[in-house]
Protein backbone atom coordinates (compact mmCIF):
# COMPACT_ATOMS: atom_id res chain seq x y z
CA UNK A 1 0.00 0.00 0.00
CA UNK A 2 1.31 3.09 -1.32
CA UNK A 3 1.81 5.65 2.07
CA UNK A 4 0.94 8.64 -0.56
CA UNK A 5 -2.07 7.50 -1.29
CA UNK A 6 -4.36 7.24 1.73
CA UNK A 7 -6.63 10.63 2.44
CA UNK A 8 -4.75 10.86 6.16
CA UNK A 9 -4.76 14.72 4.95
CA UNK A 10 -8.26 15.00 4.11
CA UNK A 11 -9.52 16.47 7.49
CA UNK A 12 -6.75 18.60 7.65
CA UNK A 13 -7.70 20.12 3.81
CA UNK A 14 -11.28 20.73 4.80
CA UNK A 15 -10.15 22.45 8.08
CA UNK A 16 -8.51 24.79 6.11
CA UNK A 17 -11.00 25.36 3.12
CA UNK A 18 -12.35 28.74 2.30
CA UNK A 19 -15.45 27.83 4.66
CA UNK A 20 -13.28 27.49 7.72
CA UNK A 21 -13.05 31.15 7.89
CA UNK A 22 -16.89 31.81 7.12
CA UNK A 23 -17.66 30.26 10.57
CA UNK A 24 -16.39 32.68 12.53
CA UNK A 25 -18.88 35.89 10.54
CA UNK A 26 -20.76 35.54 13.16
CA UNK A 27 -18.00 36.22 15.87
CA UNK A 28 -16.61 39.23 13.66
CA UNK A 29 -19.75 40.92 13.08
CA UNK A 30 -20.61 44.02 15.56
CA UNK A 31 -16.65 44.80 15.09
CA UNK A 32 -15.60 48.06 13.77
CA UNK A 33 -13.55 47.48 10.96
CA UNK A 34 -9.97 49.14 10.91
CA UNK A 35 -8.78 50.25 7.59
CA UNK A 36 -4.88 49.44 6.68
CA UNK A 37 -2.82 52.08 7.08
CA UNK A 38 1.32 53.51 6.75
CA UNK A 39 2.83 55.93 8.78
CA UNK A 40 6.12 57.37 7.24
CA UNK A 41 7.94 59.74 8.80
CA UNK A 42 10.83 61.98 8.22
CA UNK A 43 12.51 64.39 10.82
CA UNK A 44 9.86 66.72 11.64
CA UNK A 45 6.91 65.39 9.39
CA UNK A 46 4.66 62.28 9.25
CA UNK A 47 2.76 60.68 6.28
CA UNK A 48 -0.06 58.56 7.08
CA UNK A 49 -1.75 56.58 4.14
CA UNK A 50 -5.02 55.35 4.54
CA UNK A 51 -6.63 52.50 2.70
CA UNK A 52 -10.55 53.68 1.92
CA UNK A 53 -11.56 52.52 -1.22
CA UNK A 54 -15.25 53.68 -2.36
CA UNK A 55 -15.69 56.61 -0.47
CA UNK A 56 -18.10 58.87 -2.08
CA UNK A 57 -17.78 62.19 -0.20
CA UNK A 58 -14.72 63.16 1.71
CA UNK A 59 -17.39 64.53 4.24
CA UNK A 60 -17.56 61.25 5.24
CA UNK A 61 -14.21 60.91 6.34
CA UNK A 62 -13.78 62.60 10.02
CA UNK A 63 -10.13 63.34 11.25
CA UNK A 64 -9.00 64.17 14.93
CA UNK A 65 -5.55 64.05 15.97
CA UNK A 66 -4.77 64.84 19.45
CA UNK A 67 -1.19 64.85 20.68
CA UNK A 68 0.49 61.77 19.06
CA UNK A 69 -2.71 60.00 18.47
CA UNK A 70 -4.50 60.09 14.53
CA UNK A 71 -8.26 58.87 14.56
CA UNK A 72 -9.42 58.08 11.44
CA UNK A 73 -13.24 57.12 11.36
CA UNK A 74 -16.50 57.19 8.90
CA UNK A 75 -18.53 54.85 7.41
CA UNK A 76 -18.89 53.13 3.88
CA UNK A 77 -22.16 51.60 2.23
CA UNK A 78 -21.90 50.60 -0.74
CA UNK A 79 -25.63 50.69 -2.38
CA UNK A 80 -26.52 49.52 -6.01
CA UNK A 81 -30.64 50.45 -6.53
CA UNK A 82 -32.89 47.14 -7.23
CA UNK A 83 -29.64 45.09 -6.45
CA UNK A 84 -29.58 42.74 -3.12
CA UNK A 85 -26.13 41.79 -1.52
CA UNK A 86 -25.98 37.62 -2.78
CA UNK A 87 -22.42 37.83 -1.69
CA UNK A 88 -19.68 40.30 0.54
CA UNK A 89 -16.10 40.56 0.50
CA UNK A 90 -15.84 44.39 0.62
CA UNK A 91 -16.47 45.53 3.68
CA UNK A 92 -19.07 47.95 4.28
CA UNK A 93 -20.82 50.06 7.39
CA UNK A 94 -18.46 52.13 10.28
CA UNK A 95 -15.14 52.03 10.23
CA UNK A 96 -12.14 53.40 13.00
CA UNK A 97 -8.18 53.75 12.83
CA UNK A 98 -6.42 55.15 15.82
CA UNK A 99 -2.77 55.17 15.18
CA UNK A 100 -0.03 56.11 17.37
CA UNK A 101 2.78 58.43 15.89
CA UNK A 102 5.89 58.48 16.23
CA UNK A 103 6.28 61.92 18.05
CA UNK A 104 3.74 64.91 19.14
CA UNK A 105 2.65 67.07 16.13
CA UNK A 106 1.53 70.59 15.49
CA UNK A 107 -2.56 71.27 15.68
CA UNK A 108 -2.13 74.37 13.85
CA UNK A 109 -0.19 72.81 10.86
CA UNK A 110 -1.79 69.77 9.27
CA UNK A 111 -2.96 69.01 5.59
CA UNK A 112 -5.38 66.00 4.41
CA UNK A 113 -6.37 65.06 0.93
CA UNK A 114 -8.37 61.89 -0.35
CA UNK A 115 -7.18 60.50 -3.88
CA UNK A 116 -8.12 57.07 -5.67
CA UNK A 117 -9.09 55.27 -2.41
CA UNK A 118 -6.02 56.82 -0.44
CA UNK A 119 -6.65 58.75 2.74
CA UNK A 120 -3.19 61.13 3.44
CA UNK A 121 -2.47 62.91 6.21
CA UNK A 122 0.82 64.87 6.00
CA UNK A 123 1.41 66.36 9.89
CA UNK A 124 4.29 68.30 11.28
CA UNK A 125 6.42 67.89 14.36
CA UNK A 126 5.92 69.99 17.51
CA UNK A 127 8.50 71.85 18.50
CA UNK A 128 8.67 72.98 22.05
CA UNK A 129 9.99 76.44 22.09
CA UNK A 130 12.41 76.04 24.93
CA UNK A 131 13.28 79.84 24.68
CA UNK A 132 10.29 81.44 25.85
CA UNK A 133 10.19 81.39 29.63
CA UNK A 134 7.27 81.77 31.69
CA UNK A 135 6.78 83.79 34.83
CA UNK A 136 5.04 82.64 37.82
CA UNK A 137 3.58 85.48 39.91
CA UNK A 138 3.58 84.54 43.43
CA UNK A 139 0.40 85.96 45.67
CA UNK A 140 1.06 87.17 49.20
CA UNK A 141 -0.78 85.73 51.62
CA UNK A 142 -0.40 88.05 54.53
Amino acid sequence: MDYYSHEWNSPLKKFFEDDFLGNFNSFFNGMVQQPRANVYESENEIICAVFLPGIKKVEDIHLTINDRTLEVRGNLNLDYNGFRLNHEEIYQGEFKRVMELPFRVRQDKKDASYQRGILTVHLYRLIPDNKSTHGVTVRDED
